[in-house]
């Protein structure tokens, strides 16, 4: 292939004027740089989460993939994770997330090795590996004209840093890194079509990108991001960008009109509640925008000085303030700074100006500003907008030592010893490293699982009404043997009611914890409590399927078994996946000796777990007790089989 000369031969560019012209992205001769800083990207993304991978479920895990019954019902559920809701599998609530090949990952690695959370934290890591060295690949060919260096200190502080533990140690956040994966991918295939003028890279890099799509809804911010970086970094006209940009739209507006027509079928759209996000509750935009920009720059904050980490800050933690607050005017006037010096600087293609405006994006949808979504702080939606900080640091480091480009440098060794200053570079880069490297390491122990999260993240949101409260959740299973639903040592049980009670205090309303504590109550054997507690639940919430059903239960062991009956079919109603409710119910109608009905009800529910060894044995059971023994077998031996399996995968879990 012949070599042309870029539009703009730059004559080592300094970055702090950098030439308004940029490369073309045809076919240059400055060296890409040195493969080692692609692979040294990679080993660190890997070995920095080495120490996971003897961790189990945790946090967001449990909806997407252990108590998901889509997920685990591995590649036989594919029409079903591209025509529903991403937690469907999980809950009867509607939500509003839509990321069938993320489910098609996670039900894949359940279906090759099921319950086994370490093949998810391994391709995590392995994932996020290679996610250091596209990067480096890519981004190298992007920066082509700056010195070497620049995006290999980008790269390398993007992997280290710790505020992608959330990300890499906490296996449901695949999704995060396959969508910046992909995404990056579609970069690399529109700067390989650069080069080569090969239209084969351009349809890779529409396949990548809407891969990335269905991965995670946040890729859509790419529809800004790739023209802008094509703008900024070659002197392609405006019309050909245009062009490049309309062949990304298009899986763009496939993937909005499949997501609307799934999340519209619901029975109703999601409601935010102020637990999940305190911003929902403003009453006003200007108390709502207050509050927004002082999480924006906690945000910031957390990104250029990442301690404490912590998985929550809701409510009350985190109240509305207005501009009053020094809070939501530092984070206001900060990323207003932000925007109008890059706005200022837009026209030099002022590579810290690319960057600012990389950031701001890439967060714009998580920033509560444009939109309202379901949380107001979650580190891992830092994740992409994080590769805009990273470019940033990187940069000012680039600028305040003054480092050019060398041309007739090899690139090995303008990256080893740029501008001879290397001692110096990578000595302040070095000590950046280690810091991120030491906190990542030192945090993803606290990922091991939901409740050393909880309980290593109170101390530094004490006053997070639902954190306490998924304390409470994880302390109680400390003292249970959760397979025989036995209570094995009350002090657990105690301490998680003390959670409980906190996380009602901090919100008085707060049905999930009347309901949890309930339930708290009800292992103890202090049934009058627990009646109370679930009263006090469906108060603040009365179509809560999972509180009618323990209530169901209190009725059953009073032997009121017409209300009983009458809680569990409101239970069954609200949520027909509610496999036990329906398993209960239909020990209600077996009582009464409604076999017929009985097994109507446990036949609903093996539609959702067609293998349950319970349901397949009450069944059994049934027919004969009916006296059709020749019915009763085939269940029976079903069930047999069943149980035989289920304990298989126990024991395998064990190990």
């Amino acid at each position: 292939m012949s070599k042309r000369k870029i539009t703009r031969q730059p004559q080592k560019p300094s970055l702090r004027n950098q030439p308004t012209g940029a490369a073309s992205g045809r076919p240059h001769s400055l060296p890409l740089g040195p493969a080692w800083v692609g692979l040294l990207a990679a080993a660190l993304g890997f070995v920095l989460y080495i120490n996971t991978f003897g961790h189990i479920y945790c946090l967001d895990d449990y909806s997407v993939i252990k108590e998901n019954w889509v997920t685990k019902g591995g590649l036989k559920n594919i029409g079903l994770m591209f025509s529903t809701e991403y937690r469907y599998g999980a809950w009867n609530s509607p939500g509003s997330l839509y990321r069938p090949f993320s489910l098609l990952v996670f039900s894949l690695q359940w279906q090759l090795s099921p319950d086994n959370p370490a093949v998810g934290h391994i391709m995590n890591a392995v994932m996020y590996g290679l996610s250091g060295w596209l990067l480096w690949i890519t981004w190298r060919r992007i920066l082509i004209i700056y010195h070497p260096v620049l995006p290999a200190l980008a790269v390398l502080f993007f992997i280290a840093h710790p505020v992608h533990t959330e990300v890499v140690a906490n296996i449901k956040s695949l999704d995060e890194i396959l969508a910046l994966f992909f995404c990056t991918a579609s970069l690399y295939a529109i700067w390989r079509y650069f080069e080569t003028g090969k239209s084969g890279w351009l349809t890779a890099g529409v396949l990548s990108y809407t891969v990335a799509m269905f991965s995670k809804e946040s890729s859509i911010t790419f529809l800004a991001l790739i023209p802008m970086t094509i703008w900024f970094f070659t002197d392609r006209s405006f019309f050909q960008n245009l062009r490049i940009l309309a062949l990304f739209l298009v899986p763009a507006l496939i993937f909005l009109i499949i997501r609307h027509q799934v999340l519209s079928a619901q029975p109703y759209q999601e409601v935010y509640s102020a637990l999940d996000n305190f911003i929902v509750a403003a009453k006003d935009p200007a108390t709502r925008f207050a509050s927004a920009f002082m999480m924006c720059g906690l945000y910031l904050k957390t990104l250029v000085f990442p301690h404490p980490l912590v998985s929550d800050l809701g409510y009350p933690q985190m109240k509305l303030v207005t501009f009053a607050d020094w809070r939501a005017l530092a984070g206001f006037f900060l990323y207003a700074g932000m925007f109008g010096w890059a706005l200022l600087n837009l026209r030099k293609k002022h590579i810290l100006s690319f960057a600012i405006l990389f950031y701001l994006i890439a967060f714009s949808l998580f920033s509560n500003v444009l939109m309202l979504i379901g949380t107001s702080y979650g580190e891992r939606v830092l994740y992409v907008p994080s590769m805009g900080f990273a470019l940033a640091l990187a940069a000012l480091i680039v600028i305040l030592f003054k480092i050019n480009p060398e041309p007739d440098t090899p690139a090995s060794e303008q990256v080893r010893n740029p501008n001879g200053k290397g001692t110096l570079v990578w000595g302040v880069a070095g000590a950046i490293l280690l810091a991120y490297s030491v906190k990542t390491v030192l945090r993803n122990p606290d990922w091991y699982t939901s409740y050393s999260l909880y309980k290593a993240d109170v101390p530094y949101s004490p006053d997070c009404a639902k954190l306490n409260y998924h304390l409470g959740i994880e302390t109680i299973k400390e003292g249970m043997n959760e397979g025989a639903d036995v209570v094995t040592d009350t002090a657990w049980v105690e301490k998680a009611i003390g959670y409980y009670t906190r996380a009602m205090e901090l919100f008085p309303a707060y049905h999930d914890a009347y309901g949890s504590r309930g339930l708290a109550y009800f292992r103890l054997g202090r049934y009058d409590q627990a009646f109370a507690d679930y009263q006090q639940a469906l108060k603040h919430r009365p179509n809560d399927d999972k509180v009618l059903s323990n209530l169901g239960f209190i009725y059953f062991l009073r032997q009121q078994l017409d209300s009983a009956e009458t809680v569990y079919r409101k239970s069954v109603a609200i949520n027909p996946r509610f496999i036990d409710a329906r398993r209960n119910l239909g020990a209600v109608l077996a009582m009464q000796r409604r076999f017929p009905e009985a097994i109507e009800q446990w036949q609903e529910g093996l539609k959702y777990e067609p293998e349950n060894s319970t349901l397949l044995h009450y069944i059994g059971s049934a027919y004969n007790d009916m006296g059709q023994p020749e019915l009763s077998r085939p269940w029976m031996d079903r069930a047999a089989a069943a149980k035989a399996a289920e304990d298989a995968l126990k024991a395998r879990s064990k190990k």
